[in-house]
């Protein structure tokens, strides 16, 4: 779909590392739009990996009832940290799992992970809170994670009755956009900004954006980011996915047509 389609010629900025954007590029590019590929979010392990190999040793003998995973990169984080430790299983069978969203439970099914636990719809944090189920004695859930996640999950958690074990399973670091790429956002260089994590949000807060950019976010965390930041948001994705984001942006750009020239 490119001739006719309400996306041809615009050109999308993707603030997010190039290995997690071939599926959100391939899906603009058949809709007629450019996109651009800008790494403003780098992902790095821990500075120290001691506590992650204790918590990926622990979850192999199975010493956690839960493990709860809120991103693919924690989930590649714990995988590949596993296979470093040449640890099998990565998960002791008694131990249940659970997924933030659709694209995280993909990650674990393809790692051989079960997913026992997943929110409906577009899923978040807060959903996947308000559906763990209520616990007796304590018991433990693994939550690895961002250096930079916010601490609403492992609160509810510990409110419903579990003793929970936040472990940083790798470092999110903002890599500041070239000149050339400032200069492009704050003259309207790009027709749109598809916000894909709080993090691509914090990577622009101090770079003036062309009020006629449409500014887009891949779910409620990175849209309550975004206006905390004083952004204003002008689309979300039905679902946090490539496919959901390129629909809303389709959506918009069918009302708000880009500006010939």
């Amino acid at each position: 779909m490119t001739d006719g389609s309400p996306l041809t010629g615009w050109r999308v900025l993707i603030p997010r590392p190039v290995e997690r954007s071939a599926g959100l590029v391939e899906a603009l590019s058949a809709a007629g739009a450019l996109p651009e590929v800008v790494e403003l979010i780098g992902i790095e392990p821990p500075e120290d990996p001691r506590p992650l190999d204790l918590a990926v040793l622990g979850l192999s003998r199975g010493d956690y009832a839960w493990s709860a995973f809120t991103s693919v990169n924690a989930v590649d984080a714990v995988v590949g940290r596993a296979a470093r430790l040449a640890v099998r299983p990565v998960a002791a069978a008694g131990t249940r799992v659970a997924a933030v969203g659709p694209a995280t439970a993909r990650a674990l099914r393809a790692a051989g992970l079960p997913v026992d636990l997943l929110p409906p719809g577009r899923g978040s944090a807060a959903a996947l809170a308000e559906i763990f189920p209520r616990a007796a004695g304590a018991p433990a859930v693994l939550l690895p994670r961002s250096d930079l996640a916010p601490a609403a999950l492992p609160e509810a958690l510990t409110g419903k009755g579990y003793r929970v074990d936040i472990v940083v399973a790798y470092r999110t670091v903002l890599l500041a956009p070239t000149r050339d790429v400032s200069d492009r956002l704050a003259t309207g260089g790009f027709d749109a900004v598809l916000f894909t994590s709080p993090s691509t949000v914090r990577a622009l807060t101090a770079l003036p954006i062309d009020g006629r950019t449409a500014l887009g976010a891949i779910g409620a965390p990175t849209r309550a980011a975004a206006t905390a930041a004083g952004r204003d948001i002008s689309f979300v994705a039905p679902e946090p996915t490539a496919a959901g984001l390129v629909r809303a942006l389709t959506a918009h750009a069918t009302t708000h047509p880009r500006p010939e020239g």
